[in-house]
């Protein structure tokens, strides 16, 4: 960084094309010349500290010759409009990259960079392909915004993700708002935070679609939208449908922790393989470390230490290097495609691409004498004979907690409910079938997508089914990695909604995402099955009705019953990578 001085212009005016002025700050140097230009978007407040610390310091990359925009998006803080989520930022974002090409201080060549929804603003602008926008940098976000990444896992309700990112993160400014105009008082913002403080109570509220203060208040309305399944359409919140039109290079960041791995990679393949131009394709580089979804590596007792931290891997560097690359007339090129952390041995690796192509997919098989309860079920690389199969009883009312793994809940940038979080305390119910392979007597790697298929009966009409691959250490402890779930009446997709028959086998293929992990000698590959994880995902309360109708007397409990026999084969498919 130099010791030139750094210029701020505070709330700078940026209309959007229906005339809707949103406001930004801006950082430079001060000295001749137009200058390579960083666009941060963000909806929770441009002057808050965290939005450095989630995208790029401003005065740091002023320091390294940058001009640097810190803009509220539409609808919040300093920003004039109505806010909905992802609903305007294809078009404002293509509003404000031209907008920043247009200033006599940048030299017309735009990046962007940011976590989470700062990371969603990116891409959807991105769809759009404005001329002037040249790299990004999307950190811990997904690619569908609203049915897969934001409401819906497997057609499950991330009901406790949803009420603590409405509550906490939006609502308490959108009232604010209304007092101000004078459509709120006090007690309706007070409402709100004392709905924050009583968080547990909310969760566990039925029906859901009568949880207070949610209910009727106009600050969250998209809860309930989402909650009643009312998706924006694909031009407004979806990604996915748009590599094609993508023609801008990305330095794609993610975490095996981040409840948005799965679209993040997504997203890397999608352009990597269908962007609209060559240089887009191979401009695409893919970053995941052992991270949390706000890039956070300590995780209670667990602490990968500074070397996997961002600061030890320098993603400060790697951000201005990226944008060095495609803002200026540099014609260096990153040496590496995809970087990756792998866990167990805690090293970071490069790799050609992702997956990897030498990751060989190998199926480990469950297995037992019909009581795979308290590590008593087996996982096996071979075939299962005639066993007996294993059965459990699902409570709605007394559902399995959620300890760790890839979740979004208060805790969130702390790491108390996220990450390789113990799970011994909920293997030891009786609604959670445990398999575990023999000990190791060599190291086995992990590296790529993970799924699981199951094999599985319901008394219910409609239930949940969720599976968790750990890596249990000589001591005993059951670290997870990757888990997935399913609701059952969307085995066959989201848009082919089907009760179960009561007590019929289905098959079900479940998507557990994606982990890097070396099982050490010693260890034991494990493999958990339950039916719920309170209160990151809605228990389901068995009965096949509409999200959020439920109330505690509709709740019913399921007898579920997994199978693995010849006919009915459950297992995990692991991307084993040779070593």
């Amino acid at each position: 960084m130099s010791n030139e001085r750094i210029i701020i212009e505070r709330n700078i005016e940026i209309p959007m094309r229906d005339g809707v002025l949103t406001r930004a700050d801006l950082y430079r140097p001060d000295k001749d010349g137009p200058l390579p230009t960083i666009l941060v978007r963000t909806p929770y407040d441009k002057s808050a500290p965290g939005t450095a610390s989630h995208s790029i310091e401003p005065l740091r990359a002023a320091g390294d010759g940058f001009a640097v925009i810190f803009q509220d998006t539409r609808g919040r803080y300093t920003s004039d409009g109505e806010f909905y989520p992802y609903r305007y930022e294809a078009e404002d974002g293509y509003d404000s990259v031209e907008w920043a090409a247009s200033q006599p201080w940048s030299n017309g060549r735009i990046g962007m960079t940011g976590l989470s929804y700062l990371g969603a603003v990116q891409w959807l602008a991105a769809t759009m392909r404005p001329p002037h926008l040249k790299a990004i940098v999307p950190i811990t976000i997904g690619s569908e915004h609203y049915m897969d990444m934001m409401s819906r896992t497997g057609g499950a309700f991330k009901h406790g993700y949803l009420l603590f990112w409405g509550t906490a993160f939006v609502a308490p400014e959108r009232v604010q708002r209304r007092i101000d105009s004078g459509t709120a008082t006090a007690d309706d913002l007070l409402t709100i935070l004392q709905g924050i403080d009583g968080f547990d109570g909310q969760v566990s509220h039925r029906p859901l679609k009568t949880v207070f203060p949610q209910a009727g208040n106009p600050a969250l309305e998209f809860y309930f939208d989402w909650m009643e399944r009312k998706a924006e359409d694909s031009q407004n919140s979806t990604v996915r449908n748009h590599y094609q039109e993508i023609d801008v290079p990305a330095l794609v960041v993610g975490g095996w922790y981040d409840y948005f791995l799965d679209g993040t990679l997504e997203n890397f393949r999608g352009v990597r393989h269908s962007g609209a131009t060559e240089a887009a394709r191979e401009g695409q580089r893919l970053l995941i470390g052992p991270w949390s979804h706000a890039l956070g590596s300590t995780f209670g007792d667990v602490d990968f230490g500074v070397f996997a931290s961002t600061t030890g891997v320098d993603f400060y560097g790697m951000q201005t290097d990226h944008f060095a690359r495609h803002l200026t007339d540099s014609v260096d090129v990153a040496p590496w495609r995809v970087r990756i952390y792998v866990m167990g041995e805690n090293v970071w690796r490069d790799e050609d691409d992702w997956p990897l192509a030498r990751a060989e997919e190998r199926l480990w098989y469950l297995g037992g004498d019909g009581t795979s309860k308290s590590d008593a079920g087996t996982l096996m690389p071979h075939a299962p004979n005639d066993e007996l199969s294993d059965a459990y009883l699902y409570n709605p009312h007394k559902p399995s907690p959620t300890i760790g793994g890839a979740t979004g809940l208060p805790g969130l940038i702390e790491g108390s409910s996220v990450g390789p979080h113990d799970q011994r305390p909920v293997e030891s119910r009786s609604d959670v079938l445990v398999y575990s392979s023999p000990v190791l007597a060599e190291t086995i790697e992990v590296t790529g997508p993970v799924r699981a298929v199951l094999y599985a009966s319901s008394s219910a009409l409609d239930t949940d089914f969720i599976v968790r691959l750990c890596d249990v250490a000589p001591d005993g402890t059951s670290r997870i990695l990757t888990e997935g779930v399913i609701r059952a009446q969307y085995r066959e997709g989201l848009d082919s909604a089907s009760l179960l028959e009561p007590n019929q086998i289905y098959k079900y293929d479940i998507d557990m995402v994606a982990t890097s992990n070396v099982f050490m000698l010693g260890h034991r590959i494990r493999v958990d099955v339950t039916s719920s994880s309170f209160p990151w995902i809605e228990p389901n309360p068995n009965t096949g009705h509409a999200i959020g109708e439920d109330g505690y007397e509709d709740l019913r409990v399921a007898l579920q019953t997994v199978f693995h026999d010849a006919t009915h084969p459950s297992h995990v498919v692991l991307p084993m990578v040779p070593r």
